[in-house]
């Protein structure tokens, strides 16, 4: 069985869907997660919540609870709302780096959790170089700086542009909504709510394991007897890494 989710970062509906997917994943199901943007113009430098959208997402999320499993949980109201341009960039890099389902639960937790602008190219770079930095993409940028997206937010790669295109086009062509959508074995999607009992339902099948343990996303790959900081500040290379890990 393969499963197929559409799903935007600052939706905390997707938020609850990327926790379903990882239990998915963990019982050996299938799953593809293919980030969207859903309010390309948003400022670039994001907004702030007023308080009208506030109350809307506080009512989102009580209707949310609803559907939580034992073992799940959703955070409080977001204050802030990041342009996600950045962030479907780095996702994309990160699909083709072999590193997205660590990439998009670095992505989740940053803005659910942590409050950070995750639309934002510097916060990226901090938050993803150790992932990125175990991926194998052979772009170097990449897999020797950890940087995930351009100082402009959007892809580095050309790999990672076409992947946003098709991805944008093929939920577009769906006409269903809200975020996520959710497409089993190339059946009829289902959005939203339905979306995420139907993620329960499959969980149920399998007989998953709901808010499995995993390792840290953002762990950098291990390096032996790296040189000195002076030596890497002018050669740099892969031996970066290392001390960007140890100032984290």
């Amino acid at each position: 069985m393969g499963l197929v989710i559409y799903a935007d970062f600052g939706s905390a509906a997707c938020r609850l869907a990327s926790s379903r997917a990882d239990a998915l994943g963990a019982a050996g199901v299938q799953v593809e997660w293919r980030a969207v943007e859903p309010e390309p113009r948003l400022p670039v430098t994001g907004a702030r919540v007023g308080a009208a959208e506030r109350d809307v997402l506080t009512a989102e999320l009580e209707a949310l609870s609803r559907l939580l499993l034992p073992g799940e949980d959703l955070p409080g109201p977001p204050a802030f709302r990041p342009n996600m341009r950045g962030a479907v960039a780095a996702y994309a890099e990160a699909y083709g780096a072999g590193v997205a389902d660590d990439v998009r639960r670095l992505l989740f937790s940053a803005y659910w959790d942590r409050s950070l602008d995750i639309g934002s190219p510097e916060t990226l770079r901090r938050l993803l170089a150790g992932a990125l930095l175990r991926g194998h993409s052979s772009s170097v940028p990449l897999s020797e700086f950890g940087l995930a997206v351009s100082p402009s937010r959007g892809p580095i790669t050309m790999g990672a542009h076409r992947r946003i295109r098709s991805w944008a086009a093929d939920w577009r062509s769906l006409r269903v909504a809200p975020l996520p959508v959710l497409v089993v074995d190339g059946s009829l999607p289902v959005a939203g709510e339905t979306a995420l009992r139907r993620l329960e339902k499959e969980i149920q099948r399998v007989d998953a394991a709901v808010a499995v343990p995993l390792p840290d996303p953002g762990r950098y790959p291990p390096v032996g007897d790296p040189p000195s900081l002076p030596w890497v500040s002018s050669n740099g290379g892969h031996w970066r890494h290392a001390w960007m890990a140890a100032g984290a």
